[in-house]
């Protein structure tokens, strides 16, 4: 399997966003981590995890 191109990457951190807002009200699946998973993504794009926690506004509860 190749690895995935940044635009590929920032495809799954777009949908990880999409379907945050709509499911952030709904009882999470507990072998998802979306946090986990955004953080992975984030890092592969070289981005800061905490300033984009900070800028989509995102919290866990």
């Amino acid at each position: 399997m190749e690895p995935l191109t940044k635009v590929e990457v920032f495809q799954e951190l777009y949908q990880l966003i999409d379907y945050y807002s709509e499911h952030r009200d709904h009882p999470a699946d507990p072998d998802f981590d979306f946090f986990k998973n955004v953080k992975y993504y984030c890092d592969q794009l070289d981005l800061n995890y905490q300033e984009f926690i900070r800028t989509f506004g995102l919290k866990q509860l």
